[in-house]
Order: structure tokens, then C-alpha cells, then sequence
């Protein structure tokens, strides 16, 4: 892959977002300002100020989010969002520190992947055919997987893990990547997330472990040791591995704006 031949995933209007996205994030990269992960352009953080311009992302792109506003600003900024035609989708922000860090590697001390499973690392020359079941599996699960740029680590500092059995089939993944400008009060915290697991493996703690070695090698090869995720009320699984993790629920959300227009889908993940 080079720069002239992108690589986006999930339906066809995910794709055409990740393609906007794309395109915006090389004009807003080295704003503060702005952050991505690499589904969409979002806001790094809430402002009483910046209501005009998560409308314009979102017209512009199908999607923009603010992740950890405030949510006493909640009602107010729906509101906003909603009077200029858009959709809202919110997600419960959870956050983790040092002691999410210290969880994983318990947890990677005392148990590792079914030992059919083989762990592996997106890079810069990880094959198309290997991101294409990436993509199938996350599709799955209800998950959008980011673009190549980001995933292959030509944005943003990430790791993205991916396992797979004897027969060569993606069945777990999980990511992290430093969406925030270096600059910004955010910039020593990773998103973290994309947790998915095939459905004929589940119960087998794949996306626990997959997530906990994601947090190692945020630690000792990307140097952070805090971290976001964003989890959909009522999501009980998600809420119970990030618990093990030491995540915690905040009095923040992940608040998204969506332009029906422009995407067609009712959520941009799950």
C-alpha cells in the first residue's frame, strides 16, 4: 500500500466515510484541535464554543464525534446537534490509567491465547488478504475497523493485534491507537478498543487477552499509560472485560453526530 491506493473498510457507506475522513484529517492533522483514530475526524474536546464546528464535521464527513464530554453538557449539545438536522449516538466513556497497564500484564502473567491461536501485529507490510479477514471479522462483531493508513501506523502511533488459527482465519482482534495531537492536554492517552472475537470462539477469553497484550505494547513500545474506550450503555460483556481491565466508568460520554444525508447507517459502530 502507498499513498496513492488508501485502504478503507467496513460497508460501502463506512467506506465512503473512512474515504472523507481520509481526506479531512490531511487538512486538520496538525490542529490540536482534532482527533482520529482513523473511522473519522472528531473534536479532541468539548467547548461551549465548538458546537458549529462538530455540525460541520459531521456534514462534511457523515460522522463526528467528541470523545469525554462532560455529561452535564450532554442534553445541551444534543439539542444543538439535533436543531441543525443531525442524529445523535452516544457511548459511556471509561477510562484507564497506570493500573489498567499493571491488570493486563497480570493477566498476560497467568493465562495466554488458546494455543491454536496465533497472535500477530498489523504493519506496513501486513497482506491485503490478512486486513480483508481483519475486516470480515470486525464486520461480524458489529465493529468498524479504522483505514489502512491508520492501521498500518503511516498516521499515528497504534498497535493493532489480530489472531488466527491453523487454518489461516482471523478470529480476535483488538487496538489502541494515540489519536491526540502530541500538543494537546489528551496527547499521553491512547483510544483503545475495537475488541472482537468470532462468534465460534467465544468464551475462550480472546478478546481479553488480545486487549491486554494491546496494553503492554502500548506501554513498552508506544511509552503511554492511559487510555479511553468508548462502551454503549446496557453493554454488559463490555462493560464486565473492561472491569477486569481497571477501566473505569467516568461522568464523561463519546457523544457522535450524524448527518443522515451523507451516511446512511444508524451507527457508525457498535
Amino acid at each position: 500500500m502507498d499513498d496513492l491506493d488508501p485502504e478503507y473498510f467496513g460497508n460501502s457507506d463506512q467506506q465512503r466515510l473512512q474515504m472523507r475522513a481520509d481526506h479531512l484529517w490531511k487538512l486538520l492533522q496538525d490542529i490540536p484541535d482534532y482527533a482520529c483514530h482513523g473511522r473519522v475526524v472528531g473534536l479532541a474536546n468539548y467547548s461551549e464554543h465548538n458546537l458549529e464546528q462538530q455540525i460541520a464535521l459531521a456534514r462534511l464527513q457523515g460522522v463526528a464525534p467528541i470523545d469525554g464530554m462532560p455529561r452535564e453538557h450532554l442534553a445541551r449539545r444534543r439539542a444543538g446537534l439535533e436543531s441543525a438536522g443531525l442524529v445523535t449516538d452516544v457511548y459511556d466513556h471509561w477510562e484507564g490509567s497506570l493500573g489498567t497497564f499493571e491488570a493486563a500484564d497480570a493477566i498476560l502473567a497467568n493465562r495466554g491465547l488458546p494455543a491454536d491461536l496465533k497472535a500477530s501485529a498489523v504493519t506496513a507490510e501486513t497482506s491485503v488478504e490478512d486486513l480483508t479477514n481483519l475486516d470480515n471479522l470486525t464486520q461480524n462483531c458489529d465493529v468498524l475497523l479504522p483505514m489502512g493508513s491508520f492501521l498500518r501506523g503511516f498516521e499515528r502511533p497504534s498497535v493493532f493485534l489480530y489472531a488466527k488459527d491453523p487454518e489461516g482465519r482471523v478470529v480476535g482482534a483488538a487496538a489502541a491507537v494515540a489519536q491526540f495531537h502530541d500538543e494537546h492536554d489528551k496527547g499521553g492517552m491512547v483510544w483503545w478498543g475495537m475488541l472482537s472475537t468470532d462468534p465460534k470462539r467465544r468464551g475462550e477469553g480472546i478478546a481479553l487477552l488480545l486487549g491486554a497484550m494491546v496494553l503492554r505494547d502500548v506501554r513498552k513500545k508506544l511509552g503511554f499509560s492511559e487510555c479511553f474506550t468508548g462502551i454503549r450503555a446496557g453493554n454488559l460483556p463490555s462493560e464486565a472485560l473492561c472491569s477486569k481491565l481497571a477501566l473505569s466508568r467516568t461522568n464523561t460520554v463519546d457523544l457522535l453526530a450524524i448527518n443522515p444525508e451523507s451516511f446512511g447507517c444508524g451507527q457508525m459502530t457498535k
